[in-house]
């Protein structure tokens, strides 16, 4: 396999990991299903049982364990709420509303399983170039901007978002929550800018 080969293969499976945000966790002999978000450095972000925070070989498989998943390989890294990472707990719930658990992680990808190919962790984490901006833009496009979203969703995903809030924005596409998930509106072209956005949605 030539190295051309291998980066189609690492840019399909970090396309797949940011289209999504639920996963079955494997911790020892326990499995949970959750949610995750993706900090503007790469890393997964969880809420965990105390369980989950123990040594021991964990395992994510996106969307859920299932025969198609993508298989995580993962070290969890807990941070507190009340602390300086505090905002990441606070973008896992703009994303998915209030968490039942007190704790929190950070993922770090030890390594991957796509389609039988196996892809080393530190191609999986990757910065968002869209971080500085981001809020702001997400903020824009809900003030002014709300039809324009549910239009983009309805042609992009064929779902009708009637309420639709942009929560997340990286160079790939939109995050935008709606009242049952999280739909993922895909870019035709990497976004790199403020402009980029708002053509999407032209």
């Amino acid at each position: 396999m030539d190295l051309n080969e291998d980066q189609l293969i690492s840019e399909s499976a970090w396309k797949f990991l940011r289209s999504n945000t639920t996963a079955t966790i494997k911790f020892g002999e326990h499995t949970r299903n959750l949610s995750y978000v993706i900090a503007k450095t790469g890393e997964l972000i969880i809420p965990a049982m105390v369980a989950m925070l123990q040594p021991c070989d964990t395992v994510m498989f996106v969307p859920d364990y299932s025969e198609d998943c993508m298989e995580l390989h993962v070290s969890l890294r807990q941070f507190f709420a009340t602390g300086e990472d505090g905002y990441l707990a606070d973008r896992w719930n703009v994303y998915h509303g209030e968490s039942p658990d007190v704790q929190w992680a950070m993922v770090d990808i030890d390594a991957a399983r796509f389609h039988e190919m196996f892809i080393d962790g530190e191609s999986m984490c990757r910065e968002n170039c869209l971080a500085e901006i981001e809020f702001a833009l997400c903020k824009e496009l809900n003030s002014t901007h709300k039809d324009a979203v549910r239009n983009l969703c309805s042609e992009n995903t064929s779902v009708d978002v009637v309420d639709p809030v942009v929560v997340g924005i990286d160079s790939l596409g939109l995050d935008v929550r709606a009242s049952f998930g999280i739909v993922r509106v895909t870019a035709d072209t990497v976004l790199t800018s403020a402009n980029d956005v708002y053509a999407m949605l032209a």
